[in-house]
């Protein structure tokens, strides 16, 4: 089977929207129309060259569509189902899956490092040559054969669109408030960078009653989202003061990892969500920890199974308590990859997607 995919190929390169072959849907798998899909950091950092990956490379792996086929062993999903993508879809048998962590499988996270499906296989290739998957997934295509565990079903009311998000921005942003940290109503929450993470943070902690939430950013324009999204206040970097009971660093940089510890008052919690680029370390001062009691720890896809936590995230939605449509942002045909690359890089407030 044949499909139009954008091809990654080197950081400094553009992407090419080019035909590749995808295989049929095995047993096991569905066949997934891409009705939207989300320009996430994750992407980013290959795009910048931060994080290196097999090549030529479909990225994404934050989006929604419609189901074409399924396969014969696949129950309870049909053509025609409206689905939302997870990247991860756990094997239930490996030690972090038996030990409550299945977003941590061991398999899928040895399958995202090569740039295959869980199995060690890509199903993807052009001109003979073989062609890898961001995230397990590679989203950035019209069709694509995925793992059925990979997908969940959503409402109909539901616009694509406004799914996708759920896919991965909503999922992390929202999970690390409510599952990882477990913010209490009525205390202070910073949130350091309003971007496509950050956004949901904000909202997770207005959801949990957080009594003041700030937000900050170098950039206006997510500033000001952040604020009609349910920050109380929004900042640049700098003018941070106070301190609070637990801090997010939802960008995932030296800086920003130190400015949320620094905020973090004694015995607050600090949670690292955003992803580092490959290399980056951070410096603690041990007295954080000895003197100050502060709670340090990360928040990995929400910190929760995708498909516990998206029934969960679909109920906010429908009390009006989680709003995916105010986090929105420009929205570019497939063809036209590179400049939806090129607004999500320039800092578009709202997420960038991409409508195969």
């Amino acid at each position: 089977m044949r499909t139009r995919a954008a091809l990654f190929r080197a950081a400094g390169e553009p992407l090419e929207v080019r035909e590749i072959e995808v295989d049929e849907p095995g047993p096991d798998d569905v066949l997934v129309r891409i009705a939207a899909t989300g320009v996430c950091g994750s992407d980013l950092h290959l795009v910048r060259g931060e994080w290196k990956r097999p090549a030529p490379m479909v990225l994404g792996h934050e989006g929604a569509g419609v189901l074409e086929a399924v396969g014969s062993r696949v129950v309870g999903l049909a053509p025609g189902d409206r689905v939302v993508i997870s990247w991860a879809p756990s094997c239930g048998e490996c030690g972090p899956c038996r030990t409550g962590r299945p977003v941590a499988c061991a398999p899928l996270r040895a399958g995202i490092a090569a740039g295959t499906l869980a199995d060690g296989t890509t199903g993807l290739s052009v001109g003979g040559e073989t062609v890898y998957r961001m995230t397990s997934i590679g989203s950035w295509a019209e069709r694509m054969t995925l793992p059925a565990k990979a997908v969940l079903p959503i409402p109909g009311d539901l616009p694509l669109e406004e799914a996708a998000l759920i896919g991965c921005a909503a999922l992390t942003g929202v999970g690390a408030v409510l599952n990882r940290a477990r913010v209490e109503p009525g205390s202070r929450v910073l949130v350091v960078g309003a971007g496509g993470i950050g956004q949901f943070v904000v909202q997770g902690a207005r959801i949990a009653g957080a009594a003041s939430v700030v937000a900050a950013d170098l950039l206006e324009g997510r500033r000001e989202l952040a604020l009609r999204l349910g920050a109380t206040e929004a900042v640049e970097p700098d003018a941070v003061s106070g301190e609070f009971d637990y801090a997010f660093d939802a960008v995932g940089g030296p800086e920003t990892f130190d400015l949320a510890v620094r905020s973090t008052r004694g015995g607050g919690t600090v949670v690292a969500v955003g992803m580092a680029a490959a290399g980056v370390r951070y410096e603690l001062d041990p007295f954080q920890l000895t003197n100050e009691e502060k709670w340090l720890t990360g928040s990995l896809y929400g910190s929760e199974d995708p498909a516990v936590a998206l029934p969960r995230l679909l109920q906010l939605v429908r009390d009006d308590q989680l709003d995916l449509e105010g986090t929105l942002g420009p929205t570019f045909s497939l063809d036209e990859v590179n400049e939806a690359v090129a607004a999500s890089l320039g800092g578009s407030p709202g997420r960038v997607l991409l409508t195969p």
